[in-house]
């Protein structure tokens, strides 16, 4: 147990983000590429605010899959700025 690693359940994170994102790109298309940076950044708080919310008042388990994936989102406006044109 002591020689644990986080990166020792990469490949399990990974599958399950990949299908959330799957999902999540059934759900939404690709309006993630309409927002402005501003827009998503925002979108990421409010919904951060709202998993926790819904946590603390309803006990509903934060969808940390879902968290990663609007982390994402912003992590690709950070390396490929030339995407957009805000």
């Amino acid at each position: 147990m002591n020689n644990m690693k986080t990166t020792d359940f990469l490949d399990e994170f990974i599958d399950a983000l990949r299908k959330q994102l799957e999902d999540d790109e059934k759900r939404w298309g690709d309006t993630w590429l309409y927002r402005t940076r501003m827009g998503q950044e925002l979108r990421t708080r409010e919904k951060y605010n709202d998993y926790f919310d819904q946590f603390f008042m309803t006990n509903v388990p934060v969808p940390w899959l879902k968290i990663v994936g609007n982390a994402f989102i912003c992590w690709i406006r950070e390396q490929h700025p030339e995407i957009w044109k805000d």
